[in-house]
């Protein structure tokens, strides 16, 4: 029995169809396309109020025919996600996803997440390029992106990687270079962006970068089953948790733990998944069923899949590609509004100049357009022309929220990250006011605690200038101003102010000490 067939969102039944069915129809398909961001579901042989009767095999056979002729007619791919026994007859559970020249495919981030060691790079490395690890590191320096981290074995950065479906099948898996992203893209029906960070106390300001400018739709929490469920483990759930981003879990390095060991880490998993303030629902995926069924409930987030996994054997990796080819989009973006994103990376390219990058957050941009870049250290803003826009590594003339880009601007000379590029200049705020809770903390927290401020993009100094309460200790709630070292475009959303092992999250409830644009 399935819930009740909603008039929002990207999931239709139709308890059967026909030809005559096609034009009538065709305008429906198109509207859950759109609320679905460029996909849909679509249950045959299901009436209305979610009960799965079932249809005959050669009427579910037209109905399908009729299905893929009504995709068709709006430029969508059609595929069978699994066909179920109902209550008379047979059900058949359909994907259906726009393909577009004009329009980038569906897009779904993803930020791996968790303790140093654990596999993550690797994994990564694997799952992009097909080509299975050595058990000495061969696949997770396709996953680096600097020299020392291919020698030292840790990500210190973070590190891109475009993994392309057509259908179920991995593009990447097809190319003669898998990492050649501007091909992935041109092949691809569907995008899935790997965020790989550093999984080191030190660089935990660095993951804190990764996950809140890439803004994710979904944590992959990696745990190594030789080694268990480790510090950051439980620090990096507890972020992703807290923040409200929907988590899976890939248990690694299968090939090589001995099974009493393996057995201790699922435990261990499992039960840090139910802890009070988790409360997530293990869901151990076996089969292909499991797969459908998992992807669907990702963006409640009540469920956290785990899967098992070998990069070294391949075990496992086939079933956490048809999960990563059917997760749905979670975030819905403003296309609307005006302009807006915040820099995550600068390089100087010879012969180009400053070119930034980072997640188009509103609006959309065009080449040739004039925007301000800002806020700088006196809260100024500077006026500047788009030279040419790349959206993974290809040229584009215009890119809209939701894209991860690359933007070369004109007769820019400084820039930082954290730094805003907007239609218009914007406030720029030196103080916030938040409601915040006391993640970790030894001792008491008082006015004059400073710290390090992440908020999307921006990493900067600053301090408690008030407390409610008076003091906070662990686990207290309460609200708070925070004073920044400098001026930063900061509006609405949640951070983390973290000190050494103190970990203070936030979400802002109004901004002060606005200075003039």
């Amino acid at each position: 029995m399935f819930p009740p067939e909603s008039e929002d969102g990207n999931v239709e039944y139709k308890l059967t169809l026909g030809p005559q069915d096609v034009d009538r129809m065709a305008g429906q398909l198109k509207r859950r396309l759109a609320e679905g961001g460029g996909e849909a579901v679509y249950l045959i042989g299901v009436s209305n109020d979610g009960r799965p009767l079932g249809l005959p095999d050669e009427e579910l056979v037209k109905a399908l025919e009729t299905l893929r002729e009504m995709a068709r007619r709006v430029g969508a791919s059609l595929y069978i996600l699994r066909v179920s026994e109902g209550i008379r007859g047979k059900v058949a559970e359909v994907l259906l996803r726009a393909v577009s020249r004009e329009e980038p495919p569906p897009t779904v981030t993803v930020v791996a997440l968790g303790n140093v060691d654990a596999g993550k790079s690797t994994l990564v490395g694997v799952l992009t390029t097909g080509r299975l690890d050595d058990g000495k590191g061969l696949a997770r320096s396709y996953a680096s992106r600097y020299k020392h981290e291919v020698l030292t074995g840790r990500t210190s950065a973070v590190s891109l990687r475009l993994l392309g479906f057509s259908g179920d099948k991995v593009v990447n898996h097809g190319l003669i270079d898998p990492l050649d992203e501007a091909e992935v893209y041109k092949r691809s029906d569907k995008l899935v962006l790997l965020v790989d960070v550093g999984g080191h106390e030190r660089y935990l300001r660095t993951a804190l970068r990764g996950l809140f400018s890439s803004q994710p739709d979904y944590v992959m929490l990696v745990v190594a089953a030789n080694s268990g469920v480790q510090k950051m483990t439980k620090e990096h759930l507890g972020i992703a948790v807290a923040i409200g981003i929907p988590v899976f879990v890939v248990v690694t390095r299968i090939d090589i733990t001995p099974s009493e060991v393996f057995q201790k880490t699922v435990e261990e998993v499992v039960r840090i998944l139910k802890m009070p303030g988790v409360s997530k629902i293990p869901y151990i995926i076996k089969d292909t069923n499991d797969v459908v069924l998992a992807a669907k409930a990702m963006p409640a987030g009540r469920v956290a899949p785990v899967f098992y996994v070998s990069s070294v054997t391949g075990h496992g990796l086939d079933l956490l590609l048809r999960f990563l080819s059917l997760l749905p989009r979670r975030r819905r973006w403003d296309y609307g509004g005006e302009f807006l994103m915040y820099i995550s990376d600068i390089y100087l390219v010879k012969g180009v100049g400053v070119v930034i990058g980072g997640l188009v957050e509103k609006g959309i941009l065009h080449v040739g357009d004039r925007v301000w870049l800002g806020p700088y250290s006196d809260g100024k803003w500077m006026q500047t022309v788009v030279k040419s826009i790349h959206f993974n590594r290809t040229p584009v003339e215009s890119a809209k929220a939701g894209s991860f880009i690359t933007v070369a601007l004109d007769k820019v000379e400084k820039v930082e990250k954290g730094m805003v590029l907007s239609a218009r200049p914007l406030k720029a705020v030196r103080e916030v006011t938040a409601d915040v809770l006391v993640l970790r903390h030894p001792t008491v927290i008082r006015a004059g605690f400073s710290g390090v401020f992440h908020y999307k993009a921006v990493r900067t100094g600053g301090y408690i200038k008030e407390i409610d309460k008076g003091e906070l200790m662990v686990g207290d709630s309460g609200v708070v101003k925070i004073e920044l070292s400098r001026p930063w475009h900061i509006d609405s959303g949640v951070f983390v102010f973290r000190n050494g092992p103190t970990r203070i999250l936030g979400r802002i409830i109004g901004t002060d000490g606005t200075l003039s644009a």
